[in-house]
């Protein structure tokens, strides 16, 4: 007999308070008996969800180098960290196919995640094999495509297409398949299947925080379409997102209330993981990973003082920004002693992106804030880009889409010369996006969308080896990509193929 374990009681959304999921432990789930019953398809997709939370240091979204918006943000111009180690890599694009170490490591944890789309897969069909209700069917598979949708589009973002095993092939577990990377035209269908089932069968608001809704699905599609470059896609799935403003979504008027404790569950945020300080695998530990040991929250809040906004990109914020209110230039320590960049290791590099500000119940290094992963200010954002790129010049509703988060940050609506033409309108949208977005991990798609990432990089990386005398070698749109960890090359016979690199 053949048994499928589960961990379905360390699941992604139990740790919060407003959370509905069961903490049944069901250790062993045998095909021949599950699931039966509604109970039991939930438990399914709990399951699922549990590979989404921050898990300490080794989860898609935990607040290490290796978690997806850490790994996005820190090889762009909007995150650094005075820690060295493997950031220093990242920032400056210092990674090969060949390479070894600790972001060799962080990279084969990541691409080990497409093994996740199987399960999910599997989860979808034994659900849609259920004699449990059409609506109640609908429902969970529809929870159980977008997310798998999710961790494909995470994947996409870094990889390009990976490997997806057909349904004939989870069909015969036991005979061992060496399965190729799927092809762009065969990955596109596989998002469009699922995530266009995920908008019809999901609800338009969730009964928890965190569980997947028609926007989340549509957010996630939105997205694929845009690194994709599928602008007209892209257009009529942000039309339908605005089309959700003030049923169901809104932007806010507080910047800063949405990363707050208070903010939990407003209804800008479109996608979010719930966290809990009590809890460490559903921690949010991004602070700490920012906070200064000295800074005075330090008394009650653990502080590792490690990741910055690099000043070049902090200085490119407009006075009166109301996105700055957390981002720390100076401070005065728990010793009473003044701190700024002269003084300290840490702000010599750059400013402190405190943006998930203090949790009242923080636990050492741990804090209940809910990471946010979309918010419908980027429906805002995106939709203006996409009418622009598919009509060629700014028309009035793109630009007054731009000016209302340029008024919600406390900022004039963009000038003349920024919407006169198209070029001027996308300069001017990724820098909003910047400002918008850091520490959220949009910045590297961002940035390669625009045909920027590799550009910036080289410019940090002519610095550097100027200033500095380093030896940085320079990098190609190869670099749009993380490299395929030679493991799995190896492993498929050859059937998975590299990257494109020139090292």
């Amino acid at each position: 007999m053949k048994t499928m374990k589960y961990i379905a009681a360390a699941c992604l959304l139990c740790a919060v308070t407003s959370c509905e999921l069961e903490r049944l432990d069901y250790t062993e789930i045998y095909p021949e008996n599950f699931p039966k019953t509604e109970t039991d398809l939930r438990l399914a997709v709990n399951a699922l969800y549990y590979d989404f939370n921050p898990r300490g240091f080794n989860g898609v979204f935990s607040a290490g180098y290796e978690g997806y918006q850490v790994m996005s943000d820190i090889t762009t111009d909007a995150l650094w960290s005075c820690w060295a180690w493997e950031a220093d890599d990242y920032y400056y694009h210092q990674w090969y196919a060949t390479m070894g170490g600790a972001v060799a490591d962080d990279v084969y944890a990541a691409f080990a995640r497409y093994n996740f789309l199987s399960k999910a897969r599997n989860a979808v069909r034994r659900i849609e094999a259920s004699d449990v209700n059409e609506e109640a069917k609908a429902l969970y598979s529809g929870e159980a495509k977008a997310l798998r949708g999710w961790m494909a589009l995470y994947l996409y973002d870094l990889f390009g297409p990976v490997p997806v095993a057909s349904d004939e092939v989870l069909d015969d577990p036991e005979t061992f398949v060496y399965l190729p990377r799927l092809t762009d035209e065969e990955y596109d269908e596989m998002m469009e299947t699922d995530l266009r089932d995920a908008i019809r069968d999901l609800p338009e608001k969730a009964e928890a925080r965190g569980r997947m809704t028609k926007g989340a699905a549509r957010m996630i599609l939105l997205k694929y379409y845009m690194i994709r470059g599928f602008f007209d896609k892209a257009e009529t799935l942000a039309r339908e997102l605005y089309a959700m403003e003030g049923s169901v979504y809104s932007l806010q008027g507080d910047y800063n209330y949405i990363f707050s404790k208070e903010g939990a569950g407003n209804d800008e945020v479109i996608l979010q993981i719930p966290c809990n300080s009590t809890a460490s695998w559903y921690s949010n530990y991004m602070t700490a990973e920012v906070l200064p040991a000295d800074y005075p929250w330090a008394e009650k809040a653990e502080g590792w003082g490690g990741y910055v906004i690099p000043w070049d990109f902090y200085d490119t914020f407009e006075e009166g920004d109301v996105r700055r209110q957390n981002i720390i230039t100076e401070y005065t320590n728990t010793s009473g002693v003044h701190i700024d960049r002269s003084n300290s290791t840490q702000l010599a590099k750059g400013a402190l992106p405190l943006k998930y500000g203090m949790d009242p119940d923080m636990t050492g290094a741990q804090s209940g804030v809910d990471l946010v992963i979309y918010r419908y200010s980027d429906v805002l954002l995106s939709l203006a880009e996409c009418i622009v790129r598919n009509g060629g010049q700014p028309t009035q509703e793109a630009v007054s889409l731009v000016n209302r988060v340029r008024d919600r940050a406390g900022l004039e609506p963009l000038s003349v010369e920024q919407t006169g033409t198209k070029e001027a309108f996308l300069d001017a949208i990724l820098l909003e996006r910047g400002h918008e977005f850091y520490l959220e991990g949009l910045r590297r798609q961002d940035l390669i969308r625009f045909g920027k990432y590799v550009e910036y990089a080289n410019g940090r990386i002519n610095e550097a080896n100027a200033v500095e005398g380093q030896g940085y070698f320079n990098v190609d749109e190869g670099h749009n990509r993380f490299f395929i960890p030679q493991t799995f090359i190896d492993e498929s016979k050859g059937e998975i193929k590299q990257n494109d690199y020139d090292r």
